[in-house]
């Protein structure tokens, strides 16, 4: 498979490279094409040149509105898309997918929808869990894809469905990590040893892999970007939204927009969203010893 890129950040530039060492022939494109020559992998200057002679094109942007953006310029770029395969891997409102669905569909092309759970590190080694949905026969075909960028591959069925659970799924993300950087803050305003609340944390009712992810980023004040405020951000509202459709009472997930909106508003929304500890220092008024 010749297979195109669309999206080099955080995630789209460790993925794709993981594709590229795996021997498979790839291409990128970046709206900013400054990431794509810096990517080091072949380049094209152009959504048209791209799609060219690519038998399959991934995409991996911010979110609905860049995807939409970029899939309409696909669409509209002239190039014949019968017989391609194209594959989002963004998290996006699920009616984004399901419409962005219809348009190859009515191209020609045909779809998968296919949000990740994880970030930065697991993307490097290739150990994602992907969420996939569209038709079973296509995912079957790209699952020689979706083996070199994830471990945990499910397939979900229709359209819509993969992307309502990768926000069910970041619902408890962004509360558990708020959660965390509630409890470690109030250890720090109860005078204990960081390293030690962690530890107890680590082997009792905070033990998770989110934890055991965040663990340095927290004890060093470190955030670096894996994730940002900004996605997180991003994909509580897309949930909220569809808690509201099915007018389903999401509490947690309410305050965590909060807590993350908060963070925003501090400038700390290309910070990795462990950045929430911040937040909460602030509101105590904790005052680290120089």
């Amino acid at each position: 498979m010749k297979v195109g890129w669309i999206g080099l950040g955080h995630m789209g530039m460790p993925m794709v490279k993981n594709l590229a060492e795996a021997g498979f022939d790839v291409r990128v494109w970046n709206r900013s094409i400054s990431k794509a020559k810096e990517s080091g992998l072949p380049y094209a200057e152009t959504i048209k040149q791209l799609l060219g002679d690519r038998d399959v094109i991934i995409t991996m942007l911010f979110g609905s509105q860049s995807v939409e953006e970029v899939y309409g310029q696909i669409a509209s770029s002239g190039v014949p898309l019968r017989g391609k395969i194209f594959i989002d891997m963004t998290t996006v409102h699920p009616e984004t997918a399901r419409k962005i669905a219809e348009l190859m569909i009515k191209n020609g092309a045909d779809f998968l929808e296919a949000p990740v759970l994880g970030s930065v590190i697991p993307a490097r080694e290739g150990k994602l869990t992907i969420l996939v949905s569209g038709d079973r026969e296509t995912y079957e075909r790209c699952m020689v894809i979706f083996e070199k960028l994830g471990k945990n591959i499910y397939y979900m069925g229709d359209y819509g469905k993969a992307s309502t659970m990768k926000l069910i799924n970041n619902t408890v993300l962004g509360s558990f990590m708020a959660v965390l950087s509630e409890a470690f803050a109030f250890g720090k305003k109860a005078g204990l040893e960081p390293e030690t609340v962690l530890d107890i944390l680590s082997n009792g009712a905070g033990k998770s892999g989110i934890l055991d992810a965040k663990r340095e980023k927290l004890l060093k004040e470190d955030y670096s970007t894996h994730f940002s405020i900004a996605l997180i951000h991003k994909d509580i509202c897309y949930a909220l939204d569809l808690a509201k459709e099915y007018h389903f009472p999401a509490f947690m997930t309410t305050q965590t927009l909060d807590l993350l909106s908060s963070a925003r508003a501090n400038g700390l929304e290309e910070k990795d969203f462990s950045a929430l500890l911040e937040i909460y220092k602030k509101l105590a008024n904790i005052k680290e010893e120089t």
